[in-house]
């Protein structure tokens, strides 16, 4: 899905070389607006009561996706209770060479962070990030670089094929750095969560469905030569139209999780 939430996605979070990209109408991803209830983890165990909760909207357009993320989690400080809220509007384009993001933190209401930019890629698969927030800031993305709906796509193609996994560059523009290396894992869903229950409302985009569960492990520029472990990992129970159930996400001993509570279809473009 993060620092907290903005290295989340993936799943949306989130995963592929350029040449195992998804050219635009070969897999079709089901726009939806879904909510989570969301567990801080200790040591790998949820704790009993929710902590906060997370949003998820995607629309799709005859030229691309459109992403708003929200996660609000309300934590125990040395003095009271501190409410912590990230939020992510992304467009990125079908073909996954361009990708507008702005990511912005804020606890307690106040403003922490703000990060806004743009990045492309060229058609050998490099290119650049550009952003306006911090402005002037310019990072360079090496050939392979992934935005994080072609990551989506790449990671249910991988699935469908039957791949027990597969390695990746990843960008989401949440800081000026080069993008992680991620390691992504396919495996058979847990048994813990293969009946997971699904909304009322949600049922009709999910009937019929193959689902799938992955770990990916993302490590930062260097840490993977140097053998270092990953910055931060998660999991994600998704369906093969992109909806994504269930989702960890964790740094350490510590971090978070989150199941599906309300999930509602969206309409697809009319693009004929």
């Amino acid at each position: 899905m993060l620092n907290v939430h903005r290295r989340m996605l993936l799943a949306v979070g989130a995963v592929a070389a350029a040449s195992l990209a998804v050219p635009a109408g070969a897999q079709e991803l089901q726009p939806h607006r879904a909510a989570y209830d969301v567990s801080l983890l200790e040591h790998g165990k949820p704790s009993p009561t929710s902590q906060g909760t997370y949003a998820y909207e995607l629309k799709l357009t005859c030229d691309g996706y459109i992403i708003n993320q929200r996660l609000r989690l309300e934590l125990d400080g040395a003095r009271g209770s501190v409410i912590t809220e990230q939020q992510s509007q992304m467009t990125e384009s079908r073909d996954g060479r361009k990708l507008h993001f702005e990511h912005e933190a804020s606890a307690n209401g106040r403003k922490a962070t703000l990060v806004r930019g743009d990045a492309t890629l060229k058609a050998d698969g490099s290119g650049e990030a550009r952003f306006t927030e911090p402005d002037g800031q310019v990072v360079a993305l090496p050939a392979g670089t992934m935005f994080p709906m072609a990551m989506t796509l790449a990671t249910l193609k991988h699935a469908a094929a039957g791949d027990g996994g597969f390695d990746a560059l990843f960008f989401y523009g949440e800081k000026p750095a080069p993008p992680q290396s991620v390691n992504v894992v396919i495996g058979r869903v847990p048994k813990r969560l293969a009946d997971l229950k699904v909304p009322e409302e949600g049922v009709s985009i999910v009937k019929g469905r193959a689902r799938t569960y992955f770990r990916a492990g993302f490590f930062d520029a260097e840490a993977k030569k140097d053998g270092e472990r990953a910055a931060f990992e998660i999991s994600s129970l998704t369906l093969d139209n992109g909806v994504e159930l269930y989702g960890t996400h964790e740094e350490g001993d510590s971090g978070f999780e989150y199941r599906i509570s309300r999930l509602e279809p969206l309409p697809k473009p009319n693009c004929n």
